[in-house]
């Protein structure tokens, strides 16, 4: 069984924890429930963190001369400035490289990710029709880009929930690694994520493996940090079917011949039908893993593609309502 690293992950706490939202409310969310054992929140709410009661009258986004402020629905006043000062106080008491996400909350015009709505002004008046990020989650994402954000409501949807748990845990292993200051365990790091990386982009894998190798005595800090940027990078997507082919395939490489024609076929004819929609992703991968265990591959053992996050998380179901 892996042991995985606790992800230090920014909470929007009206979800499951705080009865904060505008209305006195707090939303019930089993995946935030269920993800608590596992990660270390950090629950805010920013309009508290600002001084705004609860209950309270409802904050807007507006856009003025290409600027986007928050004010209050009914009032128009400017909170616009205490929550620039509440950001840099926040972001101040944190490391971008110690916090790997931020659940936000969908629609709102602090904390929404990416469907908050934009107004003229307050008052009653019809939305502009554009929709952006919160403008709390717009400034964190420009100060901490590297922040792997998602809302409840997306995570709802299993492609997108599953790209999210994947990628917070990789961060969080990388972090220990970085806190080590050893290069032989970013080598390691690297190899034991070879398939996982792979799955989402090989050129970026390949550039990754060259930032590794060309580490110079003394220089440590600095590989590091490079190659955290551009790991960043390469998984900055969601692993399209493709590539995720691409990558049981060289694992399929290592077994295949161990194995009998048969298995090979049956092997094969599930690629197809993953490649098709017809399967999950877990099945190729399953069969995998039970020869690479069988044939006791000892390089492929410790591949975290085999278990990029928690099993307890695993949770095929899928609402329907988050959207890719």
């Amino acid at each position: 069984m892996r042991d995985f690293e606790k992800p230090n992950l920014i909470l929007s706490k009206c979800l499951e924890y705080c009865k904060c939202r505008y209305n006195g409310d707090k939303i019930p969310d089993k995946f935030v429930r269920n993800l608590e054992e596992h990660v270390n929140y950090i629950k805010i709410c920013p309009e508290v963190e600002i001084g705004l009661g609860v209950p309270r009258n409802s904050i807007r986004l507006i856009k003025k001369d290409d600027q986007y402020k928050l004010v209050d629905s009914m009032t128009g006043e400017d909170h616009t400035e205490k929550m620039d000062i509440y950001i840099e106080k926040l972001t101040s008491e944190l490391e971008e490289e110690k916090v790997e996400g931020f659940i936000a909350k969908t629609r709102s015009p602090s904390c929404g990710s990416s469907d908050s709505k934009v107004y003229p002004e307050a008052g009653k008046v019809p939305a502009l029709g554009e929709k952006r990020a919160g403008y709390f989650t717009d400034e964190l994402a420009e100060i901490f880009p590297s922040l792997v954000i998602e809302n409840e409501g997306r995570l709802k949807n299993f492609k997108l929930r599953e790209n999210f748990l994947i990628k917070i845990f990789m961060l969080a292993d990388l972090r220990t690694v970085l806190e080590s200051g050893e290069i032989k365990e970013l080598i390691n790091f690297h190899s034991n994520n070879k398939y996982l990386i792979m799955s989402y982009n090989q050129s970026g894998l390949n550039k990754l493996g060259r930032i590794a190798a060309a580490h110079e005595k003394g220089k440590t800090k600095a590989t590091m940090d490079k190659y955290r940027d551009k790991l960043v990078e390469t998984i900055n997507v969601l692993p399209d079917t493709g590539k995720r082919v691409n990558m049981l395939q060289h694992i399929f490489g290592y077994v295949s011949s161990d194995i009998s024609r048969e298995e090979r076929e049956y092997f094969l004819d599930t690629l197809k039908d993953f490649r098709n929609d017809k399967v999950p992703f877990s099945l190729p991968l399953a069969l995998l893993r039970s020869w690479v265990i069988r044939f006791k591959v000892e390089y492929l053992i410790p591949q975290t593609v085999f278990s990029p996050y928690p099993e307890g998380l695993i949770d095929l179901s899928d609402s329907g309502n988050g959207r890719i």
